[in-house]
């Protein structure tokens, strides 16, 4: 059996978040957690393949290298149809990565609804609002890796690529046709627009419009899988530096969860650094406070140091998780994709979306099989980490 849909996420919260869309409809999905794995395309049972392309931060050449290279081996084994997701606040290398996927695919246009309602991200007349706010004038503007320095889709993609970008109301259906929506119903109509004039071949947007393909596309449907015991003990993991989940730990920490704010050896020298106590049932290790500069000599390039501290979450995260007996959260795209590695998994069984934007999965690490709690930096509301426990506690009793 060939999958039916490859979808294609630059970082691996985002694969999660879109693919439970999927998952929580009855579509079975398989998450190639190491975007350096040859998936075997042709031998599969799942309905649907989503590959971390881990690409966000790489050169425009090297993004767009890695995505056309995915989706020509997808198209070679005869998968009809391609999703490329893209963040929903538009940061990383759009537009280099919407023309690799279409370039590959052979496909005249590429259909793109970049708007996600439930998140409150909206496009309209071309331009996406976060809370209402222009992207660029929102904290995905501040961001310190991928500021988002204009609001003009096309705009962000020009800076990229020369495909032409059109709405979808003119009349030439060639290269990238975006589609503006404020509402839930706005998205599912214009993809019934696109389904008409098949133009659904190749498409791209965040989790949003991926909702709407089990539907559009008429992928097989089964049973939605059941949630397990979540047990009553929680370790959030946090690599993110986005205002959000900096008030969400606050907010944790204000209301009876411990904090841990790990030290630079931690954060640069995990493998040998001591660990940190984590015996109480709701914990937050926090990464947040910054790096002492004279303490960090072997990269001091911000991208550089990114890359490092995720490095070292990742190896933090997989020594602790040898004795830990509970449920992980982790929080980030980078600090996700850092310790799925260092903890041995590649492929992940995604099983609910717990809040918006929070996916509940299963990974099997090193013949263990555990549960996973993950979300992007800048999704959820204030009261999440104290949210969480309340489901886990009252979802633990209830089984």
């Amino acid at each position: 059996m060939r999958a039916e849909l490859l979808i294609t996420a630059d970082d691996m919260t985002g694969a999660l978040d879109t693919g439970v869309q999927l998952a929580k409809q009855g579509i079975l999905s398989s998450v190639i957690a190491d975007p350096e794995s040859d998936p075997d395309w042709a031998k599969t049972d799942a309905e649907v393949l989503i590959v971390h392309t881990s690409s966000r931060h790489l050169s425009l050449l090297q993004a767009y290298e890695k995505v056309y290279r995915i989706v020509s081996e997808a198209v070679q084994a005869d998968i009809p149809y391609i999703y490329k997701k893209t963040d929903s606040a538009l940061r990383g290398n759009i537009g280099a990565e919407l023309s690799a996927a279409l370039h590959a695919s052979g496909a005249d246009c590429l259909s793109f609804l970049p708007a996600y309602p439930a998140m409150n991200r909206t496009v309209r007349n071309g331009i996406l609002l976060i809370d209402g706010i222009p992207v660029s004038d929102s904290i995905f503007g501040k961001d310190p890796y991928n500021p988002v320095l204009t609001s003009r889709i096309a705009g962000i993609i020009h800076g990229q690529t020369s495909l032409a970008v059109r709405m979808m109301d003119e009349t030439d259906g060639t290269g990238i046709i975006l589609a503006d929506a404020e509402t839930d119903e706005d998205l599912k109509t214009a993809g019934l627009r696109m389904k008409q004039k098949k133009m659904l071949r190749v498409s791209a947007g965040c989790a949003g419009f991926a909702a709407y393909l089990p539907e559009l596309l008429e992928l097989k449907r089964g049973m939605t899988p059941e949630i397990p015991d979540p047990g009553d003990r929680l370790l959030v993991i946090s690599g993110s530096l986005n205002p959000v989940t900096l008030k969400q730990l606050d907010n944790a920490e204000e209301n009876g969860f411990v904090r841990i704010r790990l030290n630079d050896d931690q954060k640069l020298n995990a493998r040998h650094a001591d660990l940190p106590d984590i015996s109480g049932r709701w914990t937050v290790l926090d990464s947040s406070d910054a790096i002492e500069q004279d303490s960090f000599t072997a990269a001091e390039e911000r991208d550089e140091l990114r890359n490092v501290i995720a490095g070292n979450l990742g190896m933090l995260a997989a020594r602790i998780s040898e004795a830990y007996q509970g449920t992980i959260m982790i929080i980030g795209g980078d600090t996700l994709a850092a310790c799925l590695k260092q903890m041995e998994c590649t492929h992940l069984k995604i099983i609910a979306e717990v809040f918006p934007g929070v996916v509940l999965s299963e990974m099997l690490a090193k013949g263990r099989t555990r549960l996973l709690l993950s979300k992007s930096g800048g999704f959820g509301a204030q009261t999440l980490p104290v949210d969480l426990k309340k489901w886990m506690e009252d979802k633990h009793r209830e089984i």
